[in-house]
């Protein structure tokens, strides 16, 4: 019996040095506005770098319908009720809105299953050439037309892999509730865990009536301010929207670049996933006579 006691005792011991080990290594929990601050300063950084890169995004679509019975006991046969998919291939860049001081993500569907929609160079070009309105007008324009692509019930443009990004610039921090969560050396060693709550009207986002869709999620943000990994949530009338992005680093911009998006919309009895991968991101140097791109960073 003592020594089982001993055994006990020993065992809790080692436990007890395991934990404190374990946390040793951990990072001090950071504080929430020196954070913040951070990754104010690392999302300016971002944009400044990455409006003048567009990527090409791979893009899967699938909806599924309603499920419908037919037959019963045994011989019941279910079957989905307006299935579908699509892969769409876009041209997925920012641009400056001058007279906002700001900046939006766009996506330019150039494919749609295979087969060309439009000719990708010249809007392309004219975009970079010519942030001004009429280059703003033009983007809205093409923002509004790609989203027609999107399959399913839920009519949306925040399939955006930079829309959280925004959420964090310092300009637009005082309309959410940040709290530091956890370390998470699940997504990135060193990465913390960041919620966050929209608490203004009216809220960024807005559905296609008008009417408020509050915004929360997590980012995962490293000490630096460096964004790893964001996860976009709305949930309002039967609706459910998750949109989660990942990061890694490209050492050719000095900042990390979105690699993939995953979506996932529930309403009523359908549901709509997607999931889109970037590359060939290209960086052009735009001068006063011509767009001049700089070899492709793979």
């Amino acid at each position: 019996m003592v020594r089982s006691h001993l055994t006990w005792a020993l065992a809790a011991i080692m436990v007890a040095g395991a934990l404190a080990t374990s946390q040793a290594q951990r990072g001090a929990r950071p504080d929430t506005s020196e954070l913040l601050a951070k990754v104010a300063a690392y999302v300016a950084r971002f944009t400044e770098v990455f409006t003048s890169v567009v990527a090409e995004e791979r893009y899967v679509q699938q909806a599924s319908g309603r499920v419908a019975v037919s037959g019963s006991g045994r011989l019941a046969d279910t079957s989905v009720v307006g299935a579908d998919r699509r892969e769409l291939v876009s041209d997925f860049l920012l641009i400056r809105l001058p007279e906002v001081g700001r900046w939006a993500p766009f996506r330019d569907v150039f494919q749609v299953n295979g087969r060309p929609v439009r000719r990708r160079e010249e809007r392309l070009l004219a975009l970079l050439t010519r942030p001004t309105d009429s280059g703003i007008s033009m983007a809205q324009a093409i923002t509004e037309e790609s989203a027609r692509y999107n399959i399913g019930e839920v009519e949306r443009t925040i399939n955006m892999p930079l829309l959280a990004l925004g959420f964090l610039d310092a300009r637009q921090q005082g309309r959410f509730r940040f709290k530091v969560e956890k370390e998470d050396p699940g997504v990135r060693p060193g990465a913390w865990a960041l919620s966050y709550r929209e608490q203004e009207k009216p809220t960024v986002v807005t559905t296609p009536d008008g009417r408020n869709l509050f915004a929360s999620g997590t980012v995962w943000v490293m000490p630096s301010g460096e964004i790893v990994r964001t996860e976009l949530g709305f949930l309002k009338e039967g609706l459910h929207a998750l949109v989660t992005a990942t990061f890694t680093r490209d050492e050719r911009f000095g900042v990390l670049v979105p690699r993939e998006m995953d979506e996932v919309y529930t309403l009523r009895k359908s549901e709509v996933r997607g999931h889109a991968t970037y590359s060939r991101f290209r960086k052009f140097v735009v001068t006063s006579s011509e767009v001049m791109p700089l070899p492709e960073a793979n």
